[in-house]
């Protein structure tokens, strides 16, 4: 079983480490609303009470009218902190679950010993956001305006590290939000023609040596249960899960 209060830790600092342009609520319910991004994260309903059970089928239609008016589908974030009649609420009503994400933490006292490069991170927004549409081919699902808004509204410090001599032909890239104790890991990728060479567990070093300087004291990150070499490259580094999560959304016909 999951520590709630650590999982309440953790999901308010993702909060912070990744922003929704609009934040709502119904109830506890979280409603998050950042249009033009294509990431669940910025744009789903997060339940935050296990508790909080009341009209549940009339409240999940006035959310997913508010999402509806928004132009966005309505997707509902399943944390250890929903509550279990809610789960059975949506799987009785034709929606299916997706996109299981492993949420890990570790603990950085021993990675100043650790061997990696001592990367001095970017503050340029717009130079990050190419790198990174760079080391995804020149592809985004995002469009480039959105992720700058989205990076350019973080507020705790954060790092933006690129291995590679220039932002346009990157190797790497990371995202670390420094917030507090805790150091958070985003958008951790590498360009698929320089996989294999060491240089994720290069560049996630790199960011949590930069944190651990900084004060923090655990580092954090989610990535998919059906990534396995990052699962492995994680775990190699000492994370640990600490908990789960998923997404629902409605069975269309």
């Amino acid at each position: 079983m999951a520590s709630l209060p650590a999982v309440r830790r953790l999901e308010a600092a993702g909060f912070r480490a990744w922003p929704a342009e609009t934040v709502e609520y119904e109830g506890s319910w979280q409603k998050r609303l950042t249009p033009g991004h294509a990431t669940r994260r910025a744009n789903c309903l997060v339940p935050l009470d296990p508790g909080d059970v009341r009209d549940i089928g009339e409240r999940i239609g006035r959310v997913a009218a508010w999402y509806a008016a928004a132009g966005t589908g309505m997707v509902v974030k399943q944390t250890p902190l929903c509550p279990a009649p809610l789960v059975e609420w949506l799987a009785d009503n034709g929606w299916y679950s997706e996109g299981e994400v492993s949420v890990q933490t570790v603990a950085l006292a021993d990675y100043a010993q650790l061997a990696g490069l001592d990367m001095i991170p970017s503050h340029d927004v717009a130079r990050f956001v190419d790198a990174c549409i760079a080391v995804e081919g020149g592809k985004s699902r995002t469009p480039r305006k959105a992720m700058e808004r989205l990076f350019g509204a973080l507020q705790p410090e954060t790092g933006m590290f690129i291995l590679g001599e220039t932002s346009d032909h990157p190797k790497a890239v990371a995202l670390c939000v420094h917030d507090g104790d805790l150091a958070g890991l985003q958008q951790v990728a590498v360009a698929p023609g320089e996989r294999r060479q060491g240089l994720g567990r290069q560049i996630t070093v790199a960011a949590l040596k930069w944190a651990r300087l900084r004060g923090a004291t655990s580092g954090w990150l989610q990535v998919e249960t059906a990534n396995a070499p990052a699962l492995a490259l994680y775990a190699e580094l000492g994370f640990q899960e600490s908990y789960r999560y998923c997404y629902w959304r409605k069975e269309t016909a």
